[in-house]
């Protein structure tokens, strides 16, 4: 006879291992991140929740073995954890890699998604703003730490413009050092701001490319000149050419508001800029989500943040990986009923999860971390609700302890009997 049950106190201990496996995900994104590949970053973060999400359903049935029954306790409970550092950190965490592969990878890349023109400003009160030259030197580390496939083109703008470096491609090291000498070697700062004449030259170099669509702007000032927006950033919007801007300290509050709204319109982000060596840091996360750098539990950005492909394969990584989840409780506790009600269950929760950080994910680093807060316990409560829709059997017992007791009183079976007892047959 089958009943349908639910532990409150796992639903309880599972929330308490997602939220402690959230915990340890946003210490793991912001020491590693960046400095790790992706696909390890997303295997770490979900490897350690999963574990951590296992670990306290483990213990709840350890305090309460209402699902497995007390039988399950006194016999197997040493099996179950056995099985739980491979059921849980290294299946889910491997199986988080192998997604976060397919989603970093760029199968649609546009024409111009390598593309970066800088607009450096070299009016006269630069030299205030940046007396020990950190811009240009910010900009050669830049140009340096470039992937060999990306194209860059630098043009200086005070009262007029100065096309410093026509768009090429970084083909070579040699390429690049002749970039960065002609960045070091600018000449000096004076005039004016005359930042629609920037956005223009710039604009023209991309498009004397014909490689004007998703290519990235970057327009670095700190002065305020007037300019008709609308009919400016017309054609960048329409070429889908994002603008990140970066304003300085002393930049006035028309200034720091006009470089917002270029930002914004243009589907960029504003960076400001409170001591020039912070320079060299900025241009790299610029440059970094230049590449597009998806990853499963972070806002996507460039040319496809809107993408309906990205979007599916987000939520669908996600399902999986909230099947695997509650297959992986199936494993730890040996019960091919709780592994099905567990898988079905954490595909839903995966579904949701997934949901949430596709549509909750922003550039505002504690809204981010409170969507992902959100997806974890998702993930971790909606599976333990299902043992209520699917019913296991009232005893509470494994499928697998008949065959275990018939093989411990069959002398035929007693040098067998471990093998066959640890299988787990769906």
């Amino acid at each position: 006879m089958s009943q349908r049950k639910l532990s409150l106190l796992m639903v309880v201990c599972s929330l308490v291992g997602g939220v402690i496996g959230f915990l340890v995900g946003e210490v793991i994104l912001d020491r590693l991140a960046g400095e790790i590949a992706q696909w390890l970053l997303i295997g770490l973060y979900f490897g350690q929740y999963a574990f951590f999400v296992g670990l306290m359903c483990l213990i709840a049935e350890m305090i309460s073995p209402r699902l497995n029954g007390t039988g399950w306790k006194q016999r197997y409970a040493g099996f179950s954890w056995k099985m739980l550092v491979p059921s849980t950190f290294v299946m889910v965490g491997v199986a988080a890699m192998l997604l976060q592969l397919l989603y970093g990878s760029s199968f649609q890349a546009p024409s111009g998604a390598n593309n970066i023109v800088m607009l450096l400003d070299t009016s006269g009160s630069m030299r205030q703003s940046d007396p020990d030259n950190q811009l240009f030197k910010a900009a050669a580390d830049m140009v340096q730490k470039m992937d060999s496939d990306m194209k860059i083109a630098v043009v200086t703008f005070n009262d007029e413009t100065n096309v410093l470096q026509p768009l090429v491609a970084l083909s070579s090291q040699a390429v690049k050092d002749d970039v960065v000498q002609k960045l070091l070697n600018h000449s000096g700062t004076d005039g004016g701001t005359r930042i629609e004449l920037a956005l223009q030259t710039g604009l023209e170099q991309l498009t004397a490319a014909q490689q004007v669509e998703n290519s990235t702007v970057v327009l670095m000032s700190d002065g305020y000149t007037s300019l008709d927006i609308p009919a400016t950033l017309a054609p960048f919007k329409q070429h889908q050419v994002l603008v990140h801007t970066v304003g300085m300290r002393n930049i006035d509050e028309q200034g720091t508001r006009l470089l917002e709204q270029i930002a914004a319109e243009t589907g960029g982000r504003y960076f400001n800029v409170e001591h020039a060596n912070e320079m060299t840091g900025i241009f790299g996360q610029i440059y970094d989500m230049s590449r597009q750098d998806r990853n499963l539990v972070s806002e996507r950005t460039g040319a496809t943040a809107d993408s309906t492909f990205y979007a599916i394969l987000r939520v669908a990584s996600l399902l999986v990986i909230g099947a695997l989840l509650g297959l992986s409780l199936g494993l730890i506790f040996d019960n091919r009923h709780l592994a099905k009600s567990f898988t079905i269950g954490g595909a839903v929760s995966g579904l949701l999860a997934g949901i949430v950080l596709e549509t909750g994910l922003s550039s505002i680093y504690l809204l981010d971390m409170a969507v992902r807060l959100i997806a974890g316990a998702l993930l971790a409560v909606v599976l333990t609700l299902f043992t209520v829709f699917i019913p296991v059997p009232a005893s509470g017992g494994s499928s697998f302890q008949k065959r275990r007791l018939a093989a411990q009183q069959s002398p035929r079976a007693l040098g067998a009997g471990n093998e066959t007892s640890k299988r787990f047959d769906l």
